[in-house]
């Protein structure tokens, strides 16, 4: 099984997958607003600009400011060495000014949510200023709050690992109340002599638009590390941040012109839209210093089962673009959402050089 295999379910498929994808894109693509007017679209395909969900939430009433709307076709997000805002504060001065206001001196303890969760060591990772936030417990406003899903990864019918993602609770990001949503992902333990794997990735999801504020992603697999993270400062226009593999941290920022989403809070936002067979979504990412738009054809109704029941589903496949026509990029990934209020992931699956990488829900907890 190759390390990409792994990636692409045990960081959570719908955002890994987009992640992997991300790094065989050219640089300049265009952004989701530009695909609405493309006349290179297919005829038959429906597509719909994904839109952020009306919600009534307590945790989303709090909220002190909104985020701009897509009103006008956007420029691709345009990467720069160390671009400045309207104050003329480096993006390096902001990294400064962040590290020094983190209100915690160590993250918040991850709890475990089932029997036999393991939880990973923070120590020597490079991790977002917003992971040292103190996070309360969310009223149950969402259909999500308080969710906790577990994973069994499996490589064709070999099982390869255990995957969680959890709704941690509301924390306030730049005045703005936002659902920490984790995921970590463990290699089982026939794997872990020759493969070791312990990610863990967080994303902050606004409470009431459902975009993204922000994101940490900390990799470890076999020999390979990667620490990432992206603070989007929509006031300012601007997204900046950090990358470490081997070297020491380095910088990365860049423009921001519209409401962005991140590999995981994309799932998040897919759930909160209303999902019909033929109706596709389409919405721009940010992930590793590009932009690109994310296409989800919303394919049919279907009922599968797992270990942890029997489910009536929505089947979806997250596409991408590329040449003037939509593509997928890669192996075919599907994902199936039930059909009901919560749309809660409970199988991934995602073709490979040889065979299959899919993750089936075990077991679920919520609220």
């Amino acid at each position: 099984m190759t390390r990409s295999a792994v990636i692409v379910l045990m960081g959570v498929l719908l955002a890994a997958c987009a992640a992997k994808s991300a790094l065989q894109q050219p640089p300049l693509l265009e952004t989701a607003s530009q695909i609405q007017t493309d006349t290179s679209v297919p005829a038959q395909v429906q597509e719909t600009a994904a839109v952020p969900p009306a919600i009534s939430s307590a945790a989303a009433q709090e909220t002190d400011t909104l985020l701009p709307q897509n009103n006008q076709e956007t420029e691709r997000i345009s990467v720069q060495t160390n671009p400045t805002t309207n104050s003329q504060d480096t993006v390096q001065e902001r990294i400064s000014r962040a590290r020094q206001a983190q209100t915690l001196a160590v993250p918040q303890p991850d709890r475990p949510s089932f029997e036999d969760e393991a939880t990973i060591s923070l120590q020597d990772r490079l991790l977002s200023p917003l992971v040292y936030e103190p996070v309360t417990t969310a009223e149950k406003s969402d259909p999500w709050t308080g969710e906790n899903l577990k994973y069994g990864i499996y490589y064709s019918f070999i099982r390869a690992g255990t995957a969680y993602i959890k709704t941690r609770g509301l924390t306030k990001i730049n005045k703005r109340n936002a659902f920490l949503i984790q995921t970590t992902a463990f290699s089982a333990s026939v794997i872990d002599a020759f493969f070791k794997v312990r990610d863990v990735n967080y994303s902050w999801l606004d409470a009431e638009t459902f975009y993204s504020l922000g994101y940490s992603q900390s990799v470890r697999e076999g020999n390979y590390k990667r620490d990432e993270w992206l603070t989007f400062d929509y006031d300012n226009n601007l997204y900046y941040g950090e990358v470490r593999k081997k070297e020491s941290p380095r910088v990365i920022a860049g423009e921001l012109q519209d409401p962005v989403l991140d590999m995981l809070s994309s799932l998040y936002f897919v759930r909160a839209q209303p999902l019909t067979a033929g109706k596709d979504i389409v919405f721009d990412i940010v992930n590793r210093e590009r932009s690109y738009p994310l296409l989800v054809k919303v394919l049919k109704k279907e009922t599968i089962k797992t270990a942890a029941g029997k489910f009536d589903c929505i089947v979806v496949e997250p596409q991408f673009r590329g040449e003037g026509i939509f593509v997928s990029k890669g192996k075919s990934l599907k994902v199936w959402l039930t059909d009901d209020q919560y749309k809660m992931p409970v199988k991934m699956k995602a073709e490979v050089f040889i065979g299959s990488v899919s993750a089936e829900l075990l077991e679920y907890k919520r609220n």
